[in-house]
């Protein structure tokens, strides 16, 4: 089984768990190439059985919590261990990125990636899956970091995941 087979049996497998925990997202696909140094990571992590999760987690008002990351505000986003339920990963992303405890409520789409070589049209592609999640604030609580915030502007946020 080639690369481009295993990465399609991981997502699908992926695609499994995540119908049993927490139900169907919606899934599209696409197709991108991107330049070899690229290619080479998304070969590594696509290898390694690697997700992206990306958390819409929203408190009682409606505002979505965002961090501040390498790339600017987005919403908490991370990959699960391998060890780990997809809620408990969920939950521990948005732990980790924010100090914010939140509980999973929804998978809402699933992105699947193929990706291409640019640089080698001979490489095969490789495929990656990213899931949005949307989370409900555990309980009331400020985020007190200052690379944190609510942001209650449902356009930018959007435009976010």
């Amino acid at each position: 089984m080639n690369v481009s087979d295993r990465s399609r049996t991981r997502i699908k497998e992926w695609l499994e768990r995540i119908e049993s925990e927490v139900g169907s997202p919606t899934v599209t696909q696409t197709t991108f190439e991107v330049a070899e140094d690229s290619y080479r990571r998304a070969l590594d992590q696509a290898e390694e059985g690697h997700i992206d999760v990306q958390v819409v987690v929203r408190d009682g008002s409606g505002a979505v919590l965002l961090n501040e990351g390498d790339s600017g505000w987005g919403v908490p986003r991370g990959q699960p261990h391998a060890d780990e339920q997809l809620t408990e990963a969920t939950e521990r992303i948005v732990r980790d990125a924010t100090g914010v405890d939140c509980v999973v409520t929804d998978a809402t789409s699933a992105t699947i990636s193929g990706i291409r070589n640019a640089d080698d049209e001979t490489a095969p592609a490789v495929y990656r899956l990213g899931v949005v999640f949307t989370a409900e604030l555990a309980e009331a609580e400020a985020a007190t970091d200052e690379a944190v915030r609510w942001d209650t502007d449902p356009d930018p946020v959007a435009e976010l995941v």
